[in-house]
């Protein structure tokens, strides 16, 4: 695609998510022949759009399309919909970041090798100087265990790439597998109404779904009961595909021997729940996407898909 204008509006609380110069600087080499503008807060942002043809931006509300009668294509780094929705015209064509897997699935290994490899005990040894050798004798390696993806897309496909080269069994998890090519980076595919039957054959159950209606509560109390004792979850995708409590009752009776979980149904987690006294709970702040590295993928995607459309 040929652009002429593009507008920028970049900037985030989290500072790996904005904008830099040296960001700017490699799009204007990109890209020499194009005007390109920087927005100085949402009100610059506005009064520019209507002479953008191409934006890159995080928040966009579906009126804002009738503002930008030059728009061709707007670019988000944002994989969910939450801040970005689509042109309900369909006149513009919007794009959603897909990038985030070589980052989150580098998040996924650690929390794995986390519980695998008694990381927690290390840093609790380690505090007390206890040479506790021989308390180690249960570790595991991925490569002798069996992990499922629930919600199989581009996600899920960098994950399993990464689980397969440490020589894990994966198994994807779709809504629906109709029409869908066989993958190499799983070793098999089922769709989701198979998932209570695959559950008590999985060490690691992955969460990578988006949220919204469609996978509200998806996940029951059912299913957990279905899991295999001693297994583990991980969650980073979206907080509402199962009750919080449902998930609370297998950490403590079993059959989770662990989980971490990177999202939650209400965020920030409050300093009330109970995720945070569970000592086989590793938490952290929906961070697994966070890296010094993030904008630059971004820009190296939207650059390609420029090239594509």
């Amino acid at each position: 695609m040929k652009i002429h204008n593009l507008l920028i509006h970049l900037g985030n609380s989290v500072d790996a998510f904005s904008l830099k110069p040296h960001h700017l600087e490699r799009i204007r080499t990109l890209l020499p022949d194009v005007d390109i503008t920087v927005a100085n807060g949402n009100s610059d942002f506005m009064e520019k759009l209507p002479e953008a043809d191409c934006v890159l931006v995080w928040a966009f509300k579906p009126e804002w399309y009738a503002a930008a009668p030059g728009l061709k294509a707007l670019f988000t780094p944002a994989a969910g919909h939450d801040w970005v929705a689509a042109d309900p015209s369909g006149r513009v064509r919007t794009y959603y970041g897909s990038f985030h897997g070589n980052i989150m699935r580098e998040s996924l290994i650690a929390m794995m090798l986390h519980f695998n490899r008694h990381i927690a005990k290390s840093l609790t040894d380690q505090k007390s100087r206890t040479w506790g050798r021989l308390d180690y004798i249960d570790c595991v390696g991925l490569f002798s265990q069996r992990v499922l993806i629930v919600g199989y897309g581009s996600l899920g496909r960098s994950m399993a790439e990464l689980l397969k080269a440490f020589g894990a069994t994966v198994t994807g998890v779709r809504r629906s597998i109709t029409g869908v090519d066989s993958n190499p980076g799983v070793d098999k595919m089922i769709s989701f109404n198979m998932l209570e039957e695959e559950l008590p054959n999985a060490d690691h159950v992955v969460f990578v779904l988006p949220g919204g209606v469609e996978t509200e509560g998806i996940f029951t109390a059912r299913h957990f009961n279905a899991m295999k004792p001693g297994s583990h979850l991980y969650n980073l995708g979206r907080g509402n595909c199962y009750r919080e409590d449902d998930l609370l009752t297998a950490l403590k009776n079993g059959p989770l021997a662990g989980a971490g979980l990177d999202v939650f149904a209400e965020e920030p987690l409050s300093p009330t729940s109970l995720l945070w006294e569970q000592p086989n709970v590793l938490i952290t702040p929906h961070s697994s996407a966070i890296s010094k590295e993030y904008i630059d993928l971004f820009i190296q995607e939207w650059h390609e898909r420029l090239q594509e459309i």
